[in-house]
């Protein structure tokens, strides 16, 4: 088709400003393949349905980029609407019910909701269309496809962090989905994985770092695999302590001789015991260290061939005043607090795993201590800063500011409270992709 032959096409125009920007180039990319739409819009103003055929896609200036073919116009009732226009929406949403929420905020936005209650009748118009490379008026960007690592089970604790990564992703033009690392067999399908929440790891660990390896084999790997086999055992703080990084004194025990030796040295005080590799607080107490509790809980450790950890408690810890402070290209984004977990005499506060993330402030001095140990984690696994990182620490009396965990590879990263820190995640893995793009050329 000639360009004039592409202006004189009906327009297709999705969103305004900055969003129908996004949602544009989403359809360039082959990840938006619909739209919706109410109903009763189109009976308010007199309009007609749009139909099946060729419409151009218009830009925020209204410029035209090219064909679409509208392959398909339904009309779906509210209570109807299935996962795979959800999908198809390509902004997402990994649920119809994310869907939903997000329709009914913009529709009401713009006014074509009132404030009664929609009901499950509510009819919505859904377009099924196609990007048509051969008419476009624009370059057609390359499909990039990211793969981001989960799990299938958050009984324990819910992904907060997916869904919203997914949707800033796919705003950019990037094909992203979920992959769940013990069903999916590795290779070369994606340009990138980006490990996030495959937090069942801690009870599968060799089979985990067996998966880990085949899929380096196959696919690039973010954060790398060097940096994630080093952090999975939290034996890593020992080489952090010999660069330089304040720790929680730590007594480590390998066997039971050594486990003894740990509690008696605290006598009659109250210890943290735990297992160096672990998530969700799993196998984690607080007893007082001559308790047969904690012989029994660390006894239970090293039966399952980990090393046992003992610190002392800390107070400020069990007052919840930990921090985590995340960080995404060694860049620090938000901070959060989540409360004491722990309950005196074993177990966790509530009877089960329940963080209560809250956005607090970092001081300076926090966020260079942060910055300290992504570059002493680097030197030590002798790799890049990581695409993302979450650094916890509590400033107390007795030693002052101290590291409690770096990690590194599977952290919760409480996105739902940090939309711009979602963005930033987006935009750096955008970067990674298009400077491996480059290099890939480069080599060739």
């Amino acid at each position: 088709m000639t360009p004039d032959e592409i202006h004189a096409l009906p327009a297709m125009e999705l969103g305004d400003g900055e969003l129908r920007t996004m949602l544009t180039t989403a359809v360039i990319a082959g990840v938006k393949t619909m739209t919706t739409s109410l109903h009763r819009s189109y009976l308010t103003e007199s309009e007609p349905l749009p139909v099946p055929g060729l419409q151009r896609l218009v830009s925020h200036g209204d410029e035209s980029l090219g064909v679409v073919e509208v392959q398909e116009v339904t009309l779906v009732p509210l209570g109807e609407i299935t996962q795979e226009i959800a999908r198809g929406e390509g902004e997402g949403f990994d649920s119809v019910q994310a869907w939903r929420e997000a329709h009914e905020r913009f529709w009401r936005g713009t006014g074509e909701l009132s404030e009664e209650r929609w009901d499950e009748q509510e009819i919505v118009v859904v377009e099924r269309f196609r990007w048509l490379p051969e008419h476009a008026l624009v370059p057609t960007l390359e499909r990039r496809r990211v793969g981001i690592v989960v799990t299938d089970d958050y009984s324990e604790a819910p992904d907060r962090d997916t869904a919203p990564l997914i949707a800033q992703l796919q705003l950019l033009g990037i094909v992203a989905e979920p992959v769940v690392w013990h069903e999916w067999t590795p290779r070369p399908e994606y340009d990138l994985l980006v490990i996030r929440t495959p937090w069942n790891y801690s009870s599968r660990a060799e089979e985990f770092l067996r998966w880990l390896d085949r899929a380096e084999e196959q696919v690039r790997v973010l954060n790398s695999p060097a940096l994630i086999r080093w952090n999975l055992d939290k034996v890593y703080l020992r080489e952090l302590e010999a660069e330089g990084i304040a720790a929680v004194p730590t007594h480590w025990a390998d066997d039971d001789a050594a486990l003894r030796h740990g509690l008696a040295a605290h006598a009659e005080g109250w210890v943290v015991i735990k297992p160096t590799i672990s998530a969700g607080s799993f196998d984690t107490g607080l007893l007082r260290a001559d308790s047969a509790a904690a012989l029994a809980l660390g006894e239970r450790i090293l039966a399952r061939g980990l090393t046992v950890m003992i610190q002392p408690e800390i107070p400020e810890l069990s007052q919840g005043r930990e921090k985590a402070l995340y960080f995404i290209d060694g860049r620090h984004t938000h901070s959060i607090a989540k409360g004491a977990l722990l309950a005196r005499g074993g177990g966790l506060r509530g009877g089960s795993y329940q963080e209560d993330p809250q956005l607090v402030e970092a001081s300076a001095a926090e966020v260079d201590f942060g910055e300290r140990v992504l570059a002493a984690a680097g030197r030590r696994t002798e790799t890049p800063i990581p695409l993302y990182g979450r650094v916890d620490l509590v400033d107390s009396a007795e030693f002052g500011t101290v590291l409690l965990e770096a990690e590194l590879f599977e952290p919760a990263l409480n996105l739902h409270l940090a939309p711009a820190a979602a963005l930033a995640l987006a935009r750096s893995i955008e970067s990674r992709l298009s400077e491996h793009q480059v290099a890939e050329v480069m080599v060739s």
